[in-house]
């Protein structure tokens, strides 16, 4: 793929205004959790089916991935249990581990080391980004703290409609100023960091 492949790996649906959109502000892969009927990739712009597991138990976990092909989808959890965000770190058909306001306590140093080892990216939407109170400090140090251990980031937008969308740069500037994030690092989180959990796909 070329090297300038921006990609919004969490559009909550995808139809043809929404490919459209995306194409004019930069983005050359969508990853969408609901797809448009007879919507397909094309030359400007491929789809990528998400699926998304709320999870509060590894049990119900595993029974869900069982039941997905991974090499398929786009796999992101949102543990919401300190074993669920443990067992996510480490195994490999899961892409990515999405933070919220309801799990964001749970990547403490321990989940943050896991994470660093297994090389498993951490996800953050933009309306999380956006958050004010306390939610928005305690991102603050957590995003510093997985920066500076160089953990995996991916930023995405969890756009519902295509004016929902944000320009691939508009991510860097918010990471790099409001978050203190190192430019390289936030230019990744849209751009290499994705594409590499792409690359291993059977659909890109």
């Amino acid at each position: 793929m070329p090297i300038k492949v921006f990609v919004d790996t969490y559009v909550k649906k995808c139809d043809l205004k929404t490919l459209n959109t995306a194409f004019k502000l930069g983005y050359r892969i969508l990853v969408c959790e609901e797809i448009s009927e007879q919507l397909v990739s094309n030359e400007n712009v491929r789809i990528v089916k998400k699926i998304v597991i709320s999870s509060e138990s590894t049990e119900d976990l595993k029974k869900q991935l069982w039941r997905i092909n991974h090499k398929k989808y786009f796999i992101t959890v949102e543990p919401l249990s300190i074993e669920v965000a443990r067992w996510s770190a480490h195994d490999t058909r899961i892409d990515s581990i999405i933070i919220t306001p309801r799990n964001i306590e749970l990547f403490d140093k321990k989940q943050i080391g896991i994470m660093k080892h297994y090389s498993k990216p951490l996800e953050v939407t933009l309306p999380v980004l956006l958050n004010e109170g306390k939610a928005g400090s305690l991102l603050y140090r957590r995003l510093r703290l997985f920066a500076s251990r160089k953990i995996p980031l991916i930023a995405s937008s969890m756009a519902s409609n295509w004016f929902e969308l944000t320009p691939p740069y508009s991510y860097i500037a918010l990471l790099e100023t409001q978050f203190d994030i190192p430019r390289n690092h936030a230019y990744t989180s849209i751009s290499l960091t994705p594409r590499v959990v792409l690359s291993r796909k059977e659909v890109v």
